[in-house]
């Protein structure tokens, strides 16, 4: 799997709109797939493919700090 799930220390919403408004595409909150579970505002779904590059990789963790 290309997937990686990312507990965040707030809610993974707000870091999906405030790295889009720096042009970088976050991931995908986790409560947003599936709203029935309780307790996932602050995970994020992140996922990888052999077109993501080291210099992506970097700039999304420039983002999440």
């Amino acid at each position: 799997f290309n997937e990686i799930a990312v507990k965040l220390p707030r809610p993974a919403a707000d870091v999906v709109h405030e790295a889009a408004e720096q042009g970088v595409l976050a991931g995908v909150r986790y409560s947003r797939l599936d709203a029935s579970r309780a307790g996932l505002d602050d995970v994020l779904l992140l996922a990888a493919t052999e077109l993501t590059t080291d210099a992506d990789i970097v700039r999304l963790a420039e983002v999440l700090r």
